[in-house]
This record gives C-alpha cells, structure tokens and sequence, in this order.
C-alpha cells in the first residue's frame, strides 16, 4: 500500500478512463481462430483439439496452435462493465452526488461514504446515459455510522418511480473470508479520469489483494482505479448464489488512482444497516451467463440454470466435496473427485498458461511460450491467450510533438492528438509516464 493516502470524495472528478478494460470494437481477434463480435458476442466454431501450449519434449503441452473451445462464455447484458453480468437496470443504479459516488441498494436507500459528508437536501442523480446522470432525487434522510465510513441516504422518491427501469444492487450478506483474496471484483464511480474530467460513470475490474480491519482492498497494477469523486462508490462482486452485490464502499485509495484502494466492508455492519433499511432480500436472479452445465462460484459454491424457471440454482459443497465437473449430470456440481481439479468453465491464468474446463477435460495453452499473454477476455468471461500488442511500444508511453501514443495489454494501441483538448504531450508526475497535460 502507498504511503501516500487520499480520500476520493474531496473533489468531482471519475474513474481513470483506462478502467475500461472491456472496451469494444466491432470485431475483437483475441487469438488464432476466435473472433468476438460486440454485437453477437459468439465465439466461432473450431476444432475440438484445443489442448495447445509450449513445445518441447518437457512442456507437458503440444506445439502451439489455436484457442479454441467448445463452450461459449458469454456475459448476460451491457458491454459498460468489464467483468460482472450486471443488467442495464442495475448499472443505473450508481449515484452521481457531484463530489462522490454511491449505489441505489434498495429502491429508497443509497449506500455512500460517511466522509462525504452528505447531508439532507443534497442532490443525486442516475441516468442511461454515462455522461448526462439526468434523473435527480433529493436526500430526505441521512444515517451515518458513528465509526465506520458508511453513510445511508433515503431519497424523496422511490426510484421505480421516476426511473423504473433502475434495479438495486443488493448488498452482500456473506462474510468475506481469505477465500476471497485474488478474486475479481468490480468497483464503480463518478470520480476522475486522466484529463481531469468528471460526471462519467465508469467500471474497473481488479483483484481484492487484502482484507484488513473493515477494509477490502483491490489493486489497479499501476494501469486502472478508482479516483477522486468515486468515494462511497460501490465494490460488487459474484456472491455464492451467483448474484451479483455490494460488498464495499470506497473509503479511500493511492493518489495515484493506478494503484490499491480500500473500501468499508459491508458485511461487518449488516445489523445497522438492517435496522435501518429493513432486511436484505433478493428474489430469484436471472441465469445471466449460467448456462444449465453450471460453473464454479470459488471451490464452495456450485451453480446452473434452472432452464424452465430461468433462473439461478446453487449449491454449498461440503467438505470432502468442491465444485468441480460432474460427468453424471454433465455440469458443475458438487464432487469428491474432480477431473478439472478446481478448474472452472471461465478458467484461470496460472504463471503465463491458460487453463479451463472444457465438459469435464481439463485444457491447458501455454501463452508465455506462444509469445502470448495470459488474460481474462472481459467480452466472452473467461480466460485466453492473447497476442501482446504493446510489443515495441514504451510502457511510459511515447511523445511524437503532440502526438501521444500509448498501449495497455487489455485495450492495445491508442494515438491521441494532444492539441485537440488544448494540451501538450509530456511526462505526468502524477502519473509517472507520458501523458497529455496542461502546457
């Protein structure tokens, strides 16, 4: 954790623009044989042979060739955020106060920071469009947290009732435990981006690397975050019955806004926040990306699609049980022995290679020696080699005159011209790298 600390709710500013992991172009070739489309999101049929890694006669993997796979990981609703299957309804519900952020938890109560001082009378607003928040309602009652930065804000309205298709996020119920670290979670905000500007609704999806006192803590790597203005904004993640929740509101982070940032924990304040709002229910979810085979939610936790419902099912696996591949019911389910060793459908990275469950056979693609990156491909939900496309480009950053060139692994190659926002291309101390800033 930086020795530099700064609450993000001092200023109106929003989420570093580089949170985007899961920006979209039409068409997205993420390695040999996929192409993603961002209207259909479905991934091209290919050969079934898709165990391809490193060669040599130690690898333990063929020579390298396509990733490709037979299931589709595809995320239920809108491209905005980069990791979690939020409905357009529940991204609506992050709050614009101006100064900080905050998230519609039930259709009267938003959850914000305590240091935000907010007070009754204040505004907030939520819309469809990221830039224009232009539905507005009125704080008529504020609670505070004598200790922890929690601050509840009941509005004027219910806000079905002026924006009916908002749907609250849900706060977290479960208790965070070491299971949870490296996991990833999904923070959301007003606050700034690189050229100073604000009032954009923005996601980041990074991995908590700490739990601490009331605190979770996330890490942006040194490239995305949280910033200034996205203080009380929510932290989401995929609970146990696969809905998504809050677990976390943003307290406070590096200056930087690249690197760790801590949110209050919810779950450690469920009786104050019942008392207040009454009790945390959440009816049947939708499937969202489960299909009827399931997936894994951490080892504990199997779910799939009721297909007549439509909706969510799950399963708490009990020791000497995990959540793994069930070749009896074809799915993920709760088993004693697991052919993909804890190896979900969405797999993992582990030290440069991929790894899914692919109907019960664990695959396997070394990108490090396919001259590859190992990443989560925020369009389809799951992990992929891809091609790095920052190979020759200078990680600070390159100034040609005005002409700025950067390149992050997630998104690739950007030019911008400087001179059209009336600015310069040079080093950012703020940000330690080549940046458009102020002459």
């Amino acid at each position: 954790m930086s020795s530099s600390r700064v609450s993000f709710g001092s200023c109106a500013l929003l989420l570093v623009a580089s949170a985007m992991l899961g920006a979209c172009n039409e068409s997205i070739t993420v390695d040999a044989g996929i192409e993603f489309d961002a209207a259909t999101l479905e991934v091209d049929a290919g050969p079934s042979e898709v165990d391809a890694g490193p060669t040599g006669p130690d690898s333990g993997f063929p020579e390298c060739g396509p990733d490709e796979r037979t299931s589709r990981l595809v995320y239920y609703g809108t491209q905005e955020p980069t990791l979690l299957p939020l409905t357009p309804g529940q991204i609506l519900a992050v709050v614009d106060f101006g100064f900080c952020s905050g998230t519609f938890v039930t259709d009267e109560w938003v959850l914000t920071a305590k240091h935000c001082s907010i007070a009754v009378g204040a505004r907030l607003c939520v819309g469809p469009d990221p830039l224009n928040a232009n539905v507005c309602f009125t704080a008529d009652r504020v609670e505070s947290h004598p200790s922890a930065d929690i601050t509840l804000v009941h509005v004027d309205a219910p806000a079905s009732s002026r924006i009916p298709e908002l749907i609250p996020i849900p706060l977290n119920t479960e208790t965070l435990d070491a299971s949870w670290i490296g996991r990833m979670v999904e923070a959301a905000g007003y606050g700034t981006q690189e050229d100073g500007s604000s009032g954009e609704r923005e996601f980041t999806a990074e991995p908590i690397v700490e739990l601490s006192g009331n605190l979770v803590t996330i890490d942006g790597g040194g490239t995305h975050g949280v910033c200034f203005g996205d203080s009380g904004g929510p932290l989401m993640a995929l609970a146990s019955d696969a809905t998504v929740r809050v677990i976390g509101g943003l307290f406070f982070g590096d200056m930087s806004c690249v690197g760790q940032d801590n949110f209050t924990r919810v779950d450690l304040y469920l009786d104050y926040i019942e008392a207040i709002i009454g009790p945390i229910v959440v009816e049947g979810a939708p499937c969202g990306r489960i299909t009827e085979a399931g997936d894994c939610v951490g080892a504990r936790t199997a779910v799939w699609c009721d297909t007549a419902s439509g909706t969510l099912t799950t399963a708490t696996c009990d020791a000497p049980t995990a959540c793994g591949w069930d070749a009896g019911v074809s799915g993920f389910r709760c088993v004693t022995d697991d052919p993909c060793e804890g190896v979900g459908a969405a797999g993992a990275c582990v030290d440069g290679t991929a790894s899914w469950c692919d109907a019960g056979t664990l695959r396997h693609r070394g990108c490090s020696a396919c001259g590859e990156l190992c990443r989560y491909v925020t369009e389809v939900g799951g992990f992929y080699c891809r091609p790095d496309p920052c190979i020759g480009i200078d990680p600070m950053g390159e100034c040609d005159g005005t002409i700025l060139t950067e390149c992050d692994p997630e998104t690739g190659i950007s030019v911008e011209d400087c001179a059209d926002r009336g600015r310069v291309c040079g080093f950012s101390t703020r940000r330690n790298a080549n940046r458009c800033i102020r002459g």
